[in-house]
């Protein structure tokens, strides 16, 4: 146990070890409904074809087959690939050279290599996952869910944020919903659909008692 503390808490497997625990806080947020799982804006849906070239951060993502699934949990499968190929590196070779060096030139190169060595191993291990998440996440692609009402998933929703679930033809399929300013909605309140966003997967939400008193 001494041994394995040591490693983690050393360099390089360290710098993994500190992102590990962020990324746990993270989590912890996100099951106390404080944030979305994908609250780092990264569309889940993303579906690449012939006509359609991402850009930027997700055209890097789409290229190393990291889409699919919700950001955060690919980048915790990623981080932890990282950890622990840097963990295995560490205890069986870095102990050899002690200090100097060697022994620093050889970290910085498990650092750099088992992050790289991840990303493939990565891409492989959430290749089963996107099945799951498309139908977790689907949407018809129109708007077969207008008015219908849904129960807020996320601590409340916002114009850029917020989760929900909705159940559909026997179904209960999670929604990502936004809210004007105006409208409150916290966690457990049942909203009405009332608008989708095909650009961004998005449904338009307001309160129960909003749209009926409108109809």
């Amino acid at each position: 146990m001494d041994s394995f503390v040591a490693i983690i808490s050393s360099f390089p497997t360290a710098i993994y070890t500190t992102i590990m625990l962020v990324l746990g806080g993270c989590w912890l947020l996100v099951v106390l409904g404080m944030f979305d799982m994908d609250f780092l804006s990264v569309d889940i849906d993303l579906d690449v074809d012939l006509d359609v070239q991402p850009s930027g951060f997700t055209g890097v993502l789409s290229t190393l087959g990291l889409t699919g699934v919700p950001i955060l949990i690919v980048i915790t499968i990623l981080f932890f690939f990282a950890w622990a190929l840097s963990y295995v590196v560490a205890k069986y070779l870095l102990v050899w050279f002690g200090s100097g060096v060697i022994y620093t030139s050889l970290s910085i190169a498990t650092l750099v290599g088992s992050f790289l060595l991840s990303l493939p191993i990565t891409a492989w291990a959430i290749r089963p996952l996107r099945k799951l998440f498309r139908k977790l996440y689907g949407s018809s692609g129109d708007k077969d869910l207008m008015g219908k009402e849904c129960k807020v998933r996320s601590l409340k929703v916002t114009p850029t944020s917020g989760e929900a679930e909705c159940q559909t033809e026997g179904a209960s399929l999670i929604i990502k919903v936004r809210a004007d300013d105006h409208i409150e909605l916290n966690k457990g309140d049942t909203a009405v659909i009332i608008d989708y966003d095909a650009s961004n997967n998005t449904y338009q939400v307001i309160t129960q008692s909003e749209f009926y008193s409108n109809n």
